[in-house]
């Protein structure tokens, strides 16, 4: 099966994706929620990008998981997990 990636976030976005969508809301509260969701369980984010709710989510102690079809995105995330 071939990835079709023609929809995904390419270079260029994954470069200014987290300046372009700074006005949105913290994350923090959306992750607090999703923490007391998850109890002592793990969390599976689909769209993980550069991981603005998944850092934060992580940071509260739950176990967390991603996928992203951008692999420009996700190479964004990596230096933070590291």
């Amino acid at each position: 099966m071939t990835k079709d990636t023609s929809s995904s976030f390419d270079d260029r976005i994954a470069e200014r994706y987290d300046e372009i969508y700074e006005h949105l809301p913290d994350a923090g509260p959306a992750a607090g929620a999703l923490a007391r969701l998850a109890g002592n369980g793990r969390a599976l984010e689909l769209g993980i990008g550069t991981g603005r709710i998944a850092l934060p989510l992580a940071a509260l102690g739950t176990e967390v998981h991603g996928v992203d079809l951008s692999e420009p995105m996700v190479a964004r995330l990596r230096p933070a997990t590291s």
